[in-house]
C-alpha cells in the first residue's frame, strides 16, 4: 500500500490535533474571537470551523450549535446561551457558561472536562449532564449518566449523581434531589420563537448579556440609528437603536444609552396577528390608527416592553389587541385596543414577582367584550379594584378601592403647558409612588414648546425636524431605593420605520 504524501499525511492528522470544531448549527449562532471586536455570524450550513482557546459562542433565539472535541466528547448549546471555549490541551477541557443552558456528554477515561458558571465549578470524567445558568446567578445540575463533582464558589463540594439534580445559588450549594425531568436535548425551545422572544425580552437586563444581545442582532438589523445628543439634564447620551426581526410576525425595537456614569435600555417587541411584509412600515403605518371600510391587513396582537438601567425595571405586557371600528355596520375608521394590559415596576427586590415581570402597578381585562378599558375592570397594586374615581381637580384624580385604600394621580407640567415636560405621579396609601417624567427635546438638550414647531424652524420640513428631535422617560419609585431609569430615544428611527408620522 503507497503511503501517503508528506503534506496530505500533515493536514489530515492536524484535524485531530486536540483541536474542538463546531457541528451542527443550526438558526442565528455568533462567534467572537479573542482578539476580534464584533461578533461573527456563521453559516448553518459550514461544518467543522474550529473552535479556539478564548472563543465566545452566542446562540439566539430558535438556535444551537454543537461542540465536538477531539476525544469524541460533545457539548451542544441551547438558544439563548453565552459560552466561552476557555481552554482545551491534550489533558483537559474547561469551558465557561456565562448564561443558558448546555448539555455534555463527556467519554470516559478522557481528559479532564470542567465547567464553570458564576456560581459553580462541574468536573467530570465520563458523564451525561446538563447544566444551566440565568442571569440572576443562579445555576442548575442535572446527570443523566454517570456523576458530576459540582462545587460552589465558597470552595463547598458535592457529588450528583445519575438521576439526581442540585441547585446552586450565590449563597451556595443547594440541596440533592431525585431529577424528575428527561434528559433534555436542548431542541424544546426550538420551535417557539415567539416565545423564546418573550422570555429573552423579559429575563435579560444585565449590562453584559444586553450588550452582547445587541452586538449580535445589529449585524442582521433592518433599521440602525447610532447619535449622540444631550439630554434634560444637559448630560451627554450615546444612543444606539435598532429594529431586528426575530420571527416572521414581530419586530423587536431596542435603544441603548451610555452616559459617563450610567447604562439604560429600552426593548419592546411587537408581534402581529400575520407574517410582516419585507416594507415594515405597511404594517406600521396602521398598526394603531387605520381609515378605511375594513380592517387593515396586519395588526397588533400582542406588545411586551421593559425599560430598565440593569438594576430597575419596568415591564409593559399587553395582548389580546385587535382593531375596533367606529361604526360596526359601516365602519370608516378603526383604532387599535388590547383586550388585556398590564403594567410592572421592580427593583432587585421585586424582579421575580408575576414570573419576572416584576410588581404590578395596574392592569385591565376587558372582562365584558366591549372594546372599553372600563374603571371597574382595572386592579390595581396589591390586587385593589376600582370601587370609584374623583376629579380633585383639572390635574388630579382620587382612586378608591375595594379595600377601603386609595391613590392619587398627579399630573404637573412644571415647565408650563406650552413645554413638551410633563409629571405623572401615582402615590398609594401604603406608601408606595411612582414618578414618570417625559420630554420632547432636541439633540442639544433644549426641550421643546409649541412655539418651536409654530415657527415652523427657520421653514425647515417636519421630516427633517424629526431628525433632530428625541424623546426622554426618567422612571423614579420607592421601589427603586434611590435609583432612577433614564431613556432616551430618537424620533429618527421611530420615523423611519413607520412608527411615528411628521
Amino acid at each position: 500500500m503507497k503511503s501517503l504524501p508528506f503534506f496530505i499525511l500533515i493536514t489530515f492528522f492536524s484535524k485531530f490535533s486536540f483541536a474542538a470544531y463546531l457541528g451542527e448549527i443550526k438558526g442565528d449562532v455568533f462567534v467572537k474571537n479573542q482578539d476580534a471586536l464584533s461578533w461573527n455570524k456563521l453559516d448553518e450550513n459550514v461544518k467543522g470551523i474550529k473552535v479556539k482557546n478564548k472563543d465566545e459562542i452566542r446562540t439566539a433565539r430558535a438556535s444551537s450549535a454543537e461542540i465536538i472535541m477531539d476525544d469524541g466528547s460533545r457539548v451542544k448549546i441551547a438558544p439563548f446561551s453565552y459560552f466561552r471555549m476557555e481552554e482545551e490541551s491534550p489533558s483537559s477541557v474547561k469551558l465557561n457558561l456565562i448564561a443558558g443552558k448546555v448539555r455534555n456528554w463527556v467519554k470516559k477515561f478522557s481528559k479532564k472536562f470542567e465547567i464553570k458558571t458564576p456560581t459553580a465549578v462541574c468536573a467530570v470524567r465520563g458523564t451525561d449532564f446538563m447544566v444551566a445558568a440565568d442571569i440572576e446567578g443562579n445555576t442548575k445540575v442535572e446527570v443523566y449518566d454517570g456523576s458530576v463533582l459540582t462545587g460552589d464558589s465558597k470552595g463547598a463540594e458535592i457529588l450528583v449523581k445519575k438521576g439526581e439534580m442540585i441547585d446552586i445559588g450565590k449563597q451556595g450549594l443547594g440541596e440533592k434531589k431525585n431529577n424528575p425531568n428527561p434528559p433534555q436535548e436542548m431542541a424544546s425551545s426550538l420551535g417557539d420563537k415567539k416565545e423564546a422572544a418573550r422570555k429573552e425580552l423579559y429575563g435579560e437586563i444585565s449590562k453584559d448579556a444586553v450588550i452582547k444581545q445587541a452586538q449580535a442582532e445589529m449585524q442582521s438589523a433592518e433599521y440602525q440609528n447610532r447619535k449622540t445628543a444631550i439630554d434634560a439634564y444637559g448630560l451627554r447620551v450615546r444612543m444606539e437603536e435598532y429594529i431586528v426581526r426575530p420571527a416572521e410576525n414581530q419586530f423587536k425595537y431596542v435603544v441603548l444609552n451610555t452616559r459617563k456614569d450610567s447604562f439604560n435600555f429600552g426593548k419592546i417587541l411587537f408581534t402581529f396577528n400575520s407574517s410582516l411584509p419585507k416594507d415594515l412600515t405597511q404594517a406600521t403605518k396602521n398598526m394603531l390608527y387605520y381609515e378605511g371600510s375594513a380592517a387593515p391587513q396586519w395588526y397588533l396582537t400582542e406588545m411586551n416592553s421593559v425599560i430598565s438601567n440593569t438594576y430597575d425595571k419596568v415591564t409593559e405586557d399587553a395582548w389580546g389587541g385587535k382593531m375596533v371600528p367606529d361604526n360596526a355596520s359601516a365602519p370608516e375608521t378603526w383604532t387599535h385596543f388590547f383586550a388585556n394590559y398590564g403594567v410592572y415596576f421592580a427593583g432587585p427586590s421585586q424582579s421575580s414577582e408575576n414570573g419576572g415581570l416584576g410588581r404590578l402597578l395596574w392592569k385591565y381585562s376587558d372582562s365584558n367584550n366591549n372594546n372599553i378599558a372600563d374603571s371597574g375592570e382595572f386592579t390595581f397594586l396589591g390586587n385593589r379594584t376600582v370601587t370609584a374615581v374623583t376629579s380633585l381637580s383639572s390635574y388630579q384624580k382620587k382612586y378608591d378601592f375595594n379595600d377601603g385604600s386609595s391613590m392619587i394621580a398627579t399630573k404637573i407640567n412644571p415647565s408650563g403647558d406650552d413645554v413638551f415636560d410633563n409629571i405623572v405621579r401615582n402615590e398609594y396609601s401604603d406608601g408606595t409612588w411612582i414618578n414618570t417624567r417625559d420630554y420632547l427635546l432636541f439633540d442639544d438638550g433644549k426641550v421643546a414648546s409649541f412655539s418651536d414647531f409654530s415657527s415652523s424652524l427657520g421653514g425647515t420640513s417636519k421630516s427633517d425636524i424629526a431628525d433632530r428631535l428625541n424623546f426622554e422617560r426618567v422612571y423614579e419609585s420607592s421601589l427603586f431605593q434611590g435609583r432612577k431609569i433614564d431613556l432616551e430615544f430618537s424620533a429618527k428611527l421611530l420615523k423611519d420605520a413607520g412608527l411615528l408620522k411628521f
